[in-house]
């Protein structure tokens, strides 16, 4: 529809009003035929007495009959629809840029009435500017959705960055509220295991073990879902820095040592010697092949754990591979969402966070890079840290 507001709007009312009262017709209408669908645009009527055809509610065109309009190219003719209600149309076909838009229609006092070849040629000149007019009508609505689309953009990114300032000192106040207790809590609670105070008997010391364990994993939660947050947030920074990837891996490797000799694994590094150095953040690509080597040790009963560095083209990769349970194809997606873990006893037997492959990918993603997956069920796994050289 022609929005009212349009410039343009006065002009078009003026131009069906001159051609009402130059052929001297009971009405002039502008119809829209795009789409089969017939729809009003403009009306003029010489009177208030004759009826508006929007109020009408009725069809004018059929589809079948503006198909035939159409066809018919620039021919302009009488059309004989819903006689019932209204008496024959005069219809100039409107062309914009080539397109077919729809009619000017002329609707004579008498029935018979037939114009002659001289006024069919003005009427038809007339058409084609109304054409023009139309299209700096649609042009100018469309600059004006535009705007508003714009103004409503701009809101919008008003409304999330206050959302985010909001988010940053709810997080914030978190790492305050939360952080700080528990480290104190876990303070005692090791001093308590470790029987800094006095001696315990085994209840006590089971107890205090436990207090130690589960205030970890919850503190581990805190710290994930802190540094998810501020990712997404775009709070996150990256200290970037060139370091030496065996030196990293080996640091990597030392961390979990125990872990993996506890549960008689091997853990084993293979670097070729022409991979030197590489520039990242080393603190965060040291938490991401924890996680990685650590998972690894997890969901592997016997065998072995081995960080594996390699170049692929433009990439550097650390494969993680592990003779584990392996992953079903349906899992795998699971794994990199947040709070999923694959249902399995291992999974019960061991708790995480469920946080971790998550944030993983996210601060991979950060540099550049990516975390992928090779997995056959029973076979092990092979997790891939890329990162761009």
């Amino acid at each position: 529809m022609i929005n009212s507001d349009c410039p343009c709007q006065k002009l078009l009312e003026n131009i069906l009003k001159l051609i009402g009262q130059r052929f001297e017709v009971e009405r002039v209408v502008i119809f829209n035929l795009k789409q089969q669908i017939s729809q009003i645009e403009k009306e003029w009527r010489s009177n208030e007495q004759i009826s508006c055809l929007t109020c009408l509610k009725i069809a004018i065109w059929e589809p079948s009959e503006i198909s035939i309009f159409e066809k018919q190219a620039k021919i302009s003719q009488f059309t004989y629809q819903n006689q019932e209600f209204i008496a024959p149309f005069f219809n100039i076909p409107l062309f914009i840029r080539g397109e077919f838009f729809g009619s000017l229609s002329l609707q004579p006092k008498l029935e018979n009435y037939k114009f002659a070849p001289e006024e069919i040629k003005i009427l038809e000149s007339v058409a084609q500017q109304i054409a023009i007019a139309l299209y700096h009508i649609q042009t100018q609505t469309t600059i004006k959705h535009l705007e508003e689309c714009a103004k409503h953009l701009e809101i919008e990114k008003q409304q999330s960055e206050a959302a985010n300032c909001a988010k940053s000192e709810f997080l914030s106040h978190m790492n305050h509220e939360l952080r700080t207790p528990l480290t104190g809590i876990l303070g005692f609670a090791r001093m308590l295991k470790d029987e800094i105070y006095g001696p315990l008997n085994p209840k006590q010391q089971q107890y205090a073990c436990a207090i130690a364990s589960s205030g970890e994993h919850l503190l581990s939660l805190v710290n994930d879902f802190l540094d998810i947050s501020k990712i997404e947030a775009n709070r996150e920074e990256l200290f970037l820095e060139t370091i030496a990837v065996k030196d990293l891996c080996v640091s990597s490797l030392s961390m979990l040592e125990s872990r993996s000799s506890e549960q008689g694994l091997d853990l084993l590094l293979e670097i070729p010697p022409n991979i030197d150095f590489c520039t990242v953040d080393r603190r965060r690509i040291q938490q991401i092949l924890i996680n990685l080597l650590s998972n690894a040790i997890k969901f592997t009963e016997v065998g072995s754990v081995t960080l594996k560095v390699q170049r692929n083209g433009s990439m550097l990769e650390f494969c993680v591979i592990d003779t584990g349970i392996g992953i079903k194809k349906a899992d795998r997606d699971k794994l990199f969402q947040p709070f999923q873990q694959i249902n399995s006893s291992l999974s019960r037997k061991h708790k995480g966070t469920g946080l971790g492959l998550t944030l993983s990918r996210k601060l991979a993603r950060l540099h550049g890079g990516d975390i992928t997956l090779v997995s056959q069920e029973g076979q092990g796994s092979c997790f891939i840290l890329s990162l761009p050289v």
